[in-house]
């Protein structure tokens, strides 16, 4: 299937497992059906991912070649068809309007069964990176991965960033903690050429791009971080999370 007239939104940090290449999961926006797609890019030491994000672009995809992943947004890349400039300002402000009408709850897009969605904080969350532990199973495999990246000359991080705060739900003031997975935040602590939270901290209106995990539907995390244009949030998502209240 062709998908044309495609936005790149967000992009996980690369990621290899036993029995896949390494890869860059992508969430892009198509906007002829405004619906949210899936995919892995595949990644090359020596080279740069064929799109980045707010580049507009053209790939073919399908599911014949998918394995134990069902999720709708999902689709096996097949090859970029085309690719043309990033998105200009005036064309990025569009698209965070569209962005921002799909909002849902989480426990909705649980019920809809989306795996890709729309998650507004209130202001005063925080960023914070936190070291893998050998003594936690989850940690520990998660270290067994940094070595096995190594090999193939792949830098993955031995730590964690999450992002925890606040966020108003059915009226109530809410804690939430997720994990981050953004290639750009990511990059940017390897490359020491920026501080990547101190950047997220600066954006205006910011929201995030997040999606589940093929073998656990009910956990979002953060895929991207994106900073809305003044009164686009207000005017666009539901209601219930406008009234945000600022964190202690």
């Amino acid at each position: 299937m062709i998908f044309e007239d495609c936005v790149c939104l967000a992009q996980a940090r690369v990621i290899a497992g036993r029995k896949k290449e390494p890869h860059i999961c992508t969430i892009a926006f198509h906007e002829p059906t405004e619906q949210f797609l899936r995919f892995c890019l595949p990644f090359r030491v020596d080279r740069s991912p064929d799109v980045k994000r707010w580049q507009k672009f053209a790939f073919e995809g399908n599911k014949d070649e998918l394995t134990n992943d069902n999720r709708r947004e999902t689709w096996h890349y097949g090859s970029v068809l085309g690719k043309s400039q990033s998105a200009s300002q005036r064309e990025q402000t569009i698209l965070h309007n569209k962005i921002l009408s799909q909002y849902q709850y989480e426990c909705e897009l649980n019920e809809d069964k989306s795996s890709v969605g729309v998650f507004i904080p209130a202001r005063g969350f925080k960023l914070v990176q936190e070291h893998l532990s050998p003594n936690d199973p989850s940690d520990a495999k998660e270290l067994e991965r940094c070595k096995s990246m190594a090999d193939k000359g792949i830098w993955y991080p031995d730590f964690k960033v999450k992002v925890k705060g606040h966020r108003l739900a059915d009226g109530t003031r809410k804690s939430f903690e997720k994990t981050v997975v953004a290639w750009d935040v990511y990059e940017a602590i390897r490359t020491g050429r920026s501080n990547p939270f101190q950047s997220i901290y600066g954006y205006r209106n910011p929201y995030f791009i997040i999606g589940n995990l093929a073998a656990k539907r009910n956990a979002f995390i953060v895929v991207g971080v994106l900073s809305a244009p003044d009164g686009a949030i207000e005017r666009n998502a539901i209601n219930q999370q406008m009234s945000l209240l600022p964190c202690n």
